[in-house]
């Protein structure tokens, strides 16, 4: 496999290009966007172990969608007659690759959920010449509603950063893509891949990733029955229920502006 090196900001391909070759990312980050009615949406944002832009290839179709490096990366090339046994036959990127690919079938199919809802425009914004530099925390709340869990305090070093409940299936468990695993007995109010704090047009956000019950943010709720799967996320504290109102799923995401 050849490898190649590009700078942030650099596209490495773009949507319509004829695809001839898949890439496995060895470092950096690589965002995956698409055009829309309403513009630029960004689909996901993969990291090392990943691997992007086999579906054209294997199809033999013009590329679906675009790729761009967010920051300096290096992937290596994978061709088509090569795929099988850089893939396939290796269980370590085999369950890397489904897992990738798992989720942005979620992503997409979520995506066209709410462009087809007329009440939740997706307005692309235009990027700040200069992003701020933040530091993001996430602490849980359980003490408050008595509910018996191991407490949560960490500072978010990734995004998409994702949430969802523990995945007990053993079968299913490597295909899991969270940061953020909690355990919870039924009845349920996470969903396995509930939702995502990520950075998008110059803010922060949590984005519902599909859930059952979605979330509720500074008292706004976010799900796709709600009509709303993204909301700001703003600068200080920020009150989060994951599940219904009345949730034990309690935290603060904290958002503190460094420079």
């Amino acid at each position: 496999m050849a490898t190649e090196h590009f700078q942030r900001g650099q596209v490495i391909f773009r949507e319509n290009d004829k695809s001839q070759e898949a890439y496995f990312i060895v470092s950096g980050l690589v965002e995956i966007s698409i055009n829309t009615a309403h513009g630029i949406q960004s689909l996901a944002k993969i990291g090392p172990g990943e691997i992007f832009g086999e579906m054209g290839m294997i199809m033999d179709r013009p590329r679906s969608a675009t790729a761009t490096a967010l920051e300096n990366t290096t992937l290596e090339t994978i061709a088509e007659a090569e795929f099988e046994q850089q893939i396939i036959q290796r269980p370590d990127r085999l369950h890397v690759y489904l897992a990738t690919l798992f989720e942005r079938i979620r992503r997409t199919d979520l995506l066209l959920t709410t462009t087809t809802n007329a009440t939740v425009p997706l307005v692309a914004k235009p990027k700040p010449a200069a992003e701020p530099v933040f530091r993001v925390k996430i602490r849980s709340h359980y003490e408050e509603t008595g509910f018996n869990h191991p407490a949560v305090e960490k500072t978010i070093t990734k995004l998409p950063f994702r949430i969802g409940r523990t995945y007990f299936d053993t079968a299913v468990s490597s295909l899991a893509r969270n940061d953020l695993s909690i355990e919870e007995p039924h009845p349920y109010q996470l969903s396995r891949n509930h939702c995502e704090v990520d950075f998008e047009h110059g803010h922060f956000v949590l984005r519902d990733r599909g859930s059952k019950l979605g979330s509720w943010v500074n008292g706004e709720h976010v799900s796709v029955d709600a009509g709303c799967i993204t909301c700001l996320l703003r600068t200080g504290e920020n009150k989060v229920i994951f599940g219904n109102a009345d949730s034990p799923h309690r935290y603060t995401i904290t958002i503190e502006q460094l420079e």
